[in-house]
Parts: C-alpha cells; sequence; structure tokens
C-alpha cells in the first residue's frame, strides 16, 4: 500500500514556537504536503503519528486523518493507472493538493530549451567558453521575453528573427547563432528533439581584416623611444609574444620558470591542448631577464592574476605608442595581433605553409599521421622563427618577388 504518513517537520519553528504537521509522501519522492495543523515537539507522539496533550487533540487528529485518508487514495489512483513514477515532484504535488485532480491540466513533459542549454554548457570545460554561451542564453532570453522555450519553437522564422534583434556586425551575430546551433545539435544526439532549424538556415560571415603589422610596423614598435616604463614593458611584451611565434596572452601569463628547460619554453596551449616547444632566441632571453618575475616568467604575470585584463592594458599602450613620424604606429594592434604577424612575416620570407603551420599548431587532418613524426624535430621550425626574428632586426631581407 501507500507509503503516505504523517511526520512533525522540525527543520525550522514557526514564530509561535510550533512545527508544522505534514504528510510524506513515499515511493522515493521527497513530497511533502501542508496540513494547516502545528504543534509543539512535546504535543507530538513520533511512533503512533498523532497530537497528544491538547484539549482539542481528538479534533486535530480527525483533521490529520482525514486529509491523509485523501492523500493516500489518490496516491493508489495515481499508481494503479501506471502514471505515479512518472510525475515530477511538482505535479505530483499539485496533483494531491487540488480540489480534483481531474482538473489539473497536463504537464508539458518535454525539456526547455534553457534546461537543455545548462545541460550543454554543463559539458563544456572552459569557464570563458561557459561564460560565452551564458551570453547567448540571456540574448535568447531577451528575445523571447519568457523562460518558456521549447527547441520546436525554433524554425527558420524564429533564426531569422534572432539574428535581427541581436543587430550588430555580422562575425558578433554569428558566434551567437554558433552557440545556439551548438545546443540544437546537442539535444538532437541526446534525443531531446527531433527538430533542426539549422537544416535550411545558413549562418553568414564576413572576411575581416587581417590582424597583422608590417614589417615596418613591427620595426618601429621594436625601436621606439618610450619614456614610460610601463608602455615600455608593454612593447617588450608584445615582441616576446613575436618571439614566440605568437604565443597568446593567457599562454604567457601561465608562464613559470619550471616551463623554461634547457633553453626552450614548453606549455600545452590553454585554447586546443596543443604542446608547444619554442627555443628561447637571444632576443627573447634579453625582454625575460630585463623583466622577469619570481614565480611567473615574466613579473607583470605576478601582479596581474586575470590575463584579459593585461591584455586591455597592452592593447591601450601599444595603439599610443608612436613610430618615427610622431603618429602612433597601428591604433587597432592588440596582444592578438602577434599571432597573425609571425604567420605573415613567416610567409613573406617564403617559409613553407606546412612550416608555418606547424609552427603556429595547426594540424590539418590528412597531415595529423605525419605531425607526429615531424614533433619529435623542431628544427625546421626553430630555424624558421630565427629568420622571422632576423627579418625584423634587417639581418634577412625577404627573397626578391621576380615578376614573370
Amino acid at each position: 500500500m501507500a507509503k503516505c504518513s504523517l511526520r512533525l517537520d522540525t527543520r525550522r519553528a514557526l514564530k509561535d514556537d510550533t512545527y508544522p504537521v505534514k504528510i510524506a509522501v513515499g515511493y522515493g519522492t521527497n513530497v511533502y504536503i501542508a496540513t494547516g495543523v502545528s504543534v509543539t515537539q512535546l504535543q507530538w507522539d513520533v511512533a503512533a503519528g498523532k497530537v497528544m496533550e491538547r484539549k482539542d487533540a481528538k479534533r486535530l487528529n480527525d483533521v490529520l486523518s482525514s486529509q491523509l485518508t485523501r492523500v493516500t487514495a489518490r496516491v493508489l489512483r495515481l499508481r494503479e493507472e501506471g502514471r505515479f513514477s512518472g510525475l515530477s515532484s511538482g505535479r505530483l504535488k499539485k496533483l494531491l493538493t487540488a480540489s480534483d485532480m481531474d482538473d489539473v491540466p497536463e504537464e508539458d513533459s518535454r525539456l526547455t530549451f534553457y534546461e537543455i542549454a545548462r545541460r550543454c554548457v554543463s559539458t563544456k570545460d572552459k569557464e570563458s567558453t561557459r561564460r560565452l554561451y551564458g551570453y547567448t542564453i540571456d540574448k535568447v532570453r531577451a528575445y523571447t521575453g519568457s523562460d518558456i522555450l521549447y527547441m520546436e519553437d525554433i524554425d527558420r522564422l524564429w533564426l531569422h528573427g534572432f539574428d535581427t534583434f541581436i543587430g550588430g556586425k555580422i562575425n558578433a551575430r554569428a558566434v551567437h547563432l554558433r552557440n545556439v546551433k551548438a545546443i540544437c545539435n546537442f539535444a538532437l544526439d541526446e534525443e531531446y528533439t527531433t527538430a533542426y532549424p539549422f537544416r535550411k538556415f545558413k549562418i553568414r560571415t564576413e572576411e575581416t581584416r587581417k590582424k597583422a603589422l608590417t614589417i615596418g610596423q613591427v620595426r618601429a614598435y621594436a625601436t621606439a623611444d618610450i619614456t614610460y616604463r610601463y608602455d615600455a614593458m608593454h612593447r617588450d611584451v608584445f615582441m616576446l609574444m613575436l618571439y614566440f611565434r605568437g604565443i597568446n596572452v593567457s599562454d604567457l601569463a601561465s608562464l613559470t620558470w619550471k616551463d623554461l628547460k634547457d633553453g626552450r619554453v614548453e606549455y600545452r596551449r590553454n585554447k586546443t591542448g596543443h604542446l608547444y616547444s619554442i627555443r628561447v632566441e637571444p632576443e627573447a632571453r634579453e625582454i625575460i631577464e630585463r623583466w622577469k618575475g619570481e614565480e611567473h616568467l615574466l613579473s607583470v604575470f605576478d601582479r596581474y592574476s586575470n590575463p584579459h585584463d593585461y591584455a586591455r592594458r597592452m592593447w591601450e599602450a601599444l595603439k599610443r605608442i608612436e613610430g618615427p613620424d610622431g603618429r602612433p604606429i597601428e591604433p587597432d594592434c592588440s596582444s592578438n595581433w602577434a599571432r597573425h604577424t609571425w604567420a605573415t612575416l613567416a610567409a613573406e620570407l617564403d617559409i613553407p605553409d606546412p612550416t608555418i603551420s606547424l609552427g603556429m599548431g595547426h594540424v590539418s587532418a590528412g597531415n595529423r599521421t605525419t605531425a607526429i613524426y615531424i614533433k619529435r624535430d623542431e628544427r625546421k621550425i626553430d630555424e624558421a622563427n630565427r629568420q622571422v626574428i632576423d627579418y625584423v632586426w634587417g639581418y634577412k631581407d625577404p627573397p626578391l618577388q621576380v615578376n614573370p
């Protein structure tokens, strides 16, 4: 029979120092039904499940018995109809407390987009990725104006409307649309839905300006006469990023003296997990010695716990550093430009594309097996990096371009 019983809920006392009597519904649920009756602990017989030592004890026990009988009868009916085990706690409580169970509307058992999104985001390892998905989910909620949205509600027309609602630049909108697409793919893979609105919807993007400095701009930064100490430090850190084949700020910020071994810096890139081994050239060593830290390779990262905050400071410095003409060298230059610049300069030197790709940690699916063997010998990549640094300082000129 149904395991429903009367219990005194002693977790929290009411204002009159009594505790509420509740009906506990068994079968593995955690549903408790309020009875409207409250007594002190001394007035409750735990073993019998009854009120005692009160003038109105008989009346209260009759009320409690009547409520317990009704709840037990409803639980039995739900079990006989085969509905009990599939009910959520919230719906079960509604059915047990309603004036008439038949008047309680059917519950939609589908998971909402937001619940599926939450489960999808929980599979992401990186905090930055989870945060970016959070921005997208906030955009969706603002667009719909509701916490109720099902996967089946998202169709091609919905996506066009969402794209328009986001506004702004095409590539920024594409980030949010790709996140929604990833959530839809997750829902399909987990068999939460069969709906897939992206079959007939294409996410638009546009080619962006290449974030690479010219060789003249790189030399201007390298030789700029900077009086402000911190601007000089930011410039040096940017040059070190270039000497380290375009390492990004978050990876540079994580480097400690333990990562410097036998004249090489070895680290695993945060974004991709790719393992890098970079020979520390004399120009890079000079910068490290000038700004060396105690725990980290550079002192600035002993102070900055947030690499994104430091990247903003560097951007502010790089955009105001002036060249020989007294004008800012590149107002848009940021830490991200180091990676693109290294690849561009390497290409200008006619360094083979496969070597450039390996130097940047790119491995195509077709060359993955070959890359296993190439990783054993970093000589080609070291030579390529040396050529780029020589090019920066004028020790080497790019090959002559012969017109056909």
